[in-house]
């Protein structure tokens, strides 16, 4: 089975989230960072609005709006971040060919190419948009799966669990 594609940043951004979500710890810190740390954050500027009409310290009144600022600005920081990761990560504009059979993963890029045997890699994950083939446990391979069809998706599936093993806690 061939794949072409070339990685989005909506790719790169799906492929990230779903590996966000390998764990529980790692579930908490996105619920932080995009739910919990925004509202506490608007909580600040609320109670500094009436600290303000109380009449109170300045420089406590100026802490609680810095704070609630940073707070509530985090889950648009958290995305200039994976935005400009993705354009650090990126080697060329064109786009990638992988060949997937039963001898291993032939990968053909701008400026590379190589094979490698299904033994590097250790397991997979999917959601809606992306697979993921771990190589190590944070260093995948993603496949967006708006590069293929719905069969091609289930031959991948399938080949996937027949060579590396049963999926990790499916998003599908």
């Amino acid at each position: 089975m061939q794949i072409n594609f070339q990685l989005s940043l909506d790719d790169y951004r799906a492929a990230q989230r779903l590996h966000a979500m390998r764990s529980l710890w790692s579930r908490i810190v996105r619920a932080l960072t995009l739910y919990i740390y925004p509202a506490v954050g608007l909580i600040f500027l609320a109670l500094s609005l009436s600290l303000i009409a109380a009449k109170e310290s300045e420089k406590s009144i100026s802490t609680m709006i810095i704070c609630g600022f940073v707070l509530v600005l985090c889950p648009v920081y958290l995305r200039f971040q994976s935005q400009r990761c993705y354009k650090r990560t990126r080697s060329g504009s064109n786009g990638c060919e992988l060949t997937l059979d039963e001898g291993g993963i032939g990968v053909e890029g701008q400026y590379s190419s190589g094979h490698m045997d299904w033994k590097a890699i250790h397991s997979f994950r999917e959601d809606e948009k992306v697979f993921l083939l771990y190589l190590a446990p944070a260093r995948f391979i993603a496949i967006p799966k708006r590069a293929g069809t719905e069969e091609q998706a289930t031959e991948l599936r399938s080949l996937l669990s027949r060579q590396v093993g049963p999926l990790i806690d499916s998003e599908r």
